[in-house]
């Protein structure tokens, strides 16, 4: 199987949930990225590079390399990569490979995070928002979120352009001109008030900020039906990334949420669900992955190996059903790689 797009903190995580699989199953597992990766060269057992997904050789390239390395599934792990196999799976399938991934007509809403909300905008897990796309409309829609009373986020509404929550920053009223100095995702009213001065075309989604709880939710579906919703509690972050999380016992609210946003879009395959506690502790959306979350080793180790059973669906196998997890908790730490150079 190959792993493309899987160069962040996760990917050694899922070729450890390919390897020990339940069925016992001997995996090839080689990756690509669009740059050298020195950690999946040695953990894969084969790394390759490949242009990114949305350069016009990205597809020549990808069905060229799987011929050539007997690749059966591919797991793509990043916005280029994903809309690019989605929208080439009849090519793929021709070619006698499969792919975790729906086809493009179905996670077409999903890569404009605006669209996606206004489709969910009646439930009650859908946070305050508003889509701004031109510059003028910046600080009204800031000012109808609350600020400067309560602070409020805003994000890229593209989900290519807002991948490894890049362009996600918060506004409070206490914020000034050092702030983004040491922060990465915090922000200024000044830096947003010459924002909203540019000539460029903004695309914003302004949304209430959540204050609370993080849960990172993983699901398996088949054409919108949740085979499984596993929940983990996201204890200890270090910007986008998770570094302490912990299984947690089945949820109905959240199993609820997570199977009304599969039913709605049709998903199959993995979908990371990420919700986030409201200041009056309401579970809200915050974001809709079409692809593994980078943390889901946790559920693996814990016995529900979504990974793997993701892979069992695009061969057509029979997944097991009903299983359960432990509670564990996932703790990451740095070690040093040494590399010739």
């Amino acid at each position: 199987m190959l792993l493309n797009g899987w160069g962040g903190l996760g990917g050694t995580g899922i070729i450890e949930c390919m390897r020990r699989n339940p069925d016992r199953r001997k995996v090839r597992v080689v990756c690509a990225d669009a740059s050298p990766k020195p950690v999946l060269s040695i953990k894969a057992d084969g790394f390759f590079i490949l242009p990114r997904g949305d350069h016009p050789s990205y597809m020549d390239s990808l069905v060229d390399l799987c011929q050539r390395e007997g690749v059966d599934v591919m797991l793509p792990g990043s916005g280029p990569e994903i809309v690019a196999i989605s929208r080439h799976l009849a090519r793929i399938r021709s070619e006698g490979m499969a792919a975790t991934v729906d086809e493009y007509d179905r996670i077409r809403p999903l890569m404009d995070k605006a669209e996606a909300y206004r489709a969910l905008q009646d439930e009650d897990y859908t946070p305050k928002f508003e889509h701004v796309a031109d510059a003028s409309s910046l600080l009204p829609a800031i000012h109808r979120m609350g600020y400067p009373e309560y602070p409020v986020c805003f994000k890229p509404s593209s989900y290519v352009a807002s991948g490894g929550s890049r362009g996600f920053r918060v506004l409070r009223k206490s914020n000034d001109a050092m702030t983004p100095v040491v922060s990465s995702d915090e922000i200024d009213y000044g830096s947003v008030s010459r924002m909203s001065e540019t000539k460029k075309r903004l695309d914003l989604l302004v949304m209430e900020y959540l204050p609370g709880r993080e849960f990172s939710t993983y699901t398996l579906s088949n054409h919108g039906k949740m085979v499984y919703c596993v929940p983990n509690l996201r204890e200890c972050m270090v910007g986008p990334r998770t570094f302490e999380a912990s299984t947690m016992p089945a949820d109905d609210k959240i199993t609820n949420i997570c199977k009304s946003i599969v039913e709605k879009f049709g998903l199959s395959y993995n979908t990371n669900i990420q919700l986030k506690e409201s200041v009056d502790g309401k579970l809200k959306l915050v974001e809709i992955n079409p692809r593994m979350g980078g943390s889901i080793a946790l559920p693996a180790a814990a016995g529900i190996n979504l990974p793997y059973m993701a892979v069992k669906m695009a061969l057509g196998e029979p997944v097991p059903q009903n299983l359960k997890q432990a509670r564990i908790r996932m703790i990451r730490y740095v070690s040093e790689l040494f590399v010739e150079v």
